[in-house]
């Protein structure tokens, strides 16, 4: 699977937005992001859209990394009665933020040159952390 193109499909709900006097603005769709697990809302036409993760929502409700959700493919709105399977969809857009997470931390132990025992401990947990990862992708089928 290549997730660097794959835009997983969201179901978005259709909602009337109210200005604060109380008078219909308009008509908008809400989804569960795939990569940061937030609701984003955006226009009331299915089809592509760019994900709206930013460091700032991913920060306040501490749900992934912020550095994780960047650089998405996006996603494609759908209607909710269309007979997709909601759930395996949300997993691949799950798998493009291991992935990121696997990339950054292996370009950080990389990175890392340990001087002394406690050091060396941190490389061989962080180390072990992107095995685990790097097993799960692989099952997965995701090409790293």
């Amino acid at each position: 699977m290549n997730l660097d193109t794959y835009q997983p499909r969201v179901s978005a709900q259709l909602v009337t937005d109210y200005y604060p006097n109380g008078k219909r603005a308009g008509e908008s769709r809400t989804i569960t992001c795939p990569y940061c697990r937030t609701q984003h809302s955006h226009g009331a036409m299915l089809g592509h859209r760019s994900a709206h993760c930013t460091d700032y929502v991913a920060k306040r409700h501490q749900v992934v990394d912020p550095r994780d959700t960047r650089h998405t493919p996006g996603y494609v709105l759908c209607d909710p009665a269309e007979p997709v399977n909601w759930q395996l969809e949300y997993v691949y857009g799950q798998l493009f933020v291991l992935r990121s997470k696997y990339r950054r931390l292996r370009a950080e132990h990389q990175r890392m040159q340990p001087l002394g025992a406690r050091e060396k401990r941190v490389k061989e947990n962080l180390g072990n952390e992107i095995a685990c990862i790097a097993t799960v992708l692989r099952k997965a089928g995701v090409v790293l």
